[in-house]
């Protein structure tokens, strides 16, 4: 199948970052500004940053948690670290999407019917390893509205060999008597182990559960947000009326007609089987005992991002 993104804008898609391709793009962006910028620059791109991430993509755990290192470090270190910092970061993300994919695909057997959503880059990451692995799995993909990224993944995933097929979000429930296992992504793993996903998931994982299908999560470390350890609540932004429809029909529309168009659901932990990470995979229950064996204490302590800004905003008079 070809979609052509000319045809599709009238219907909703558009063309945005994956949580993960947003925490990469971040990285090079500030590992640019890092290698032509003073300290004082530095800081005010550092500040810019965050401000433009938490305006549109406050879900987005990755990004944040990757800002919470390179200030941490900045304001402990200066600016020669940085380009240092930025690179281990992108080098052990690159190796954890790697590493998640292993894991999940142990959860696979050759033959398997799956269902999966959105264009999650741990996602493609997942089907890829599988391909490498010669595990042959047929595959149901929702389109993903708003955003029709489902359209994106069921392209990559025929172009890899797969057998797909592309089916409207609302009849989810109807082909999960076919499935055998679902997989999904996350923009961002609570503390409770709910997890912030592409909207549809959710009901997704309930179809799933339903069904008595099995639901696991492809989540890195750096998905998990550690503010909602101190009781932080996560925020789901909305899209606008480009998720839904081009311009020229929006002009078709009586004056004061309006219309909502959420992003990003929240799965429930009763909903999901397990959480694939780069550490082995657990079940949502388990991510206490997970973070305390890696930070050593539960809850971890980490400085919140916000107070850690709010340094930077002091010691650079920003």
């Amino acid at each position: 199948m070809r979609f052509l993104e000319k045809d599709l804008v009238k219907h909703g898609f558009k063309t945005r970052y994956t949580g993960s391709e947003i925490v990469f793009a971040t990285l090079e962006t500030l590992k640019e500004y890092s290698l032509s910028s003073d300290e004082k620059n530095f800081a005010k791109q550092l500040l810019a940053t965050y401000e433009k991430i938490v305006s549109e993509r406050p879900a987005s755990a990755g990004v944040l948690n990757i800002l919470r290192t390179i200030i941490e470090s900045f304001l402990r270190s200066g600016l020669q670290t940085i380009p240092s910092v930025i690179m281990d970061l992108k080098s052990s993300y690159e190796k954890a999407l790697w590493t998640v994919a292993d894991v999940a695909c142990k959860r696979v057997s050759n033959g398997d019917v799956l269902m999966t959503n959105s264009n999650s880059l741990a996602v493609r990451r997942f089907f890829a390893r599988l391909k490498q692995e010669n595990i042959e799995v047929e595959v149901y993909v929702p389109e993903s509205r708003p955003g029709l990224e489902g359209l994106l993944l069921a392209e990559y995933l025929e172009e890899l060999g797969f057998n797909v097929n592309l089916i409207v979000d609302s009849a989810m429930r109807y082909f999960m008597k076919n499935v055998d296992k679902v997989f999904m992504g996350a923009e961002a793993v609570a503390a409770n182990g709910a997890v912030v996903s592409k909207a549809g998931s959710s009901l997704m994982a309930l179809a799933a559960k339903e069904a008595r299908v099995r639901v696991y999560v492809l989540a890195p470390l750096l998905k998990f947000s550690f503010e909602s350890v101190y009781g932080e609540m996560i925020k789901l932004p909305e899209g606008g009326w480009e998720l839904l429809m081009d311009a020229e029909t929006r002009n078709t529309l009586p004056e004061n007609y309006s219309a909502r168009a959420p992003i990003y659901d929240v799965t429930p932990p009763d909903y999901i089987d397990a959480i694939a990470t780069e550490y082995g995979i657990f079940s949502p229950q388990a991510i206490p005992i997970l973070l305390r064996e890696i930070y050593g204490s539960y809850p971890p302590s980490i400085t919140p991002l916000p107070k850690l800004v709010k340094q930077l905003e002091e010691a650079y008079h920003l």
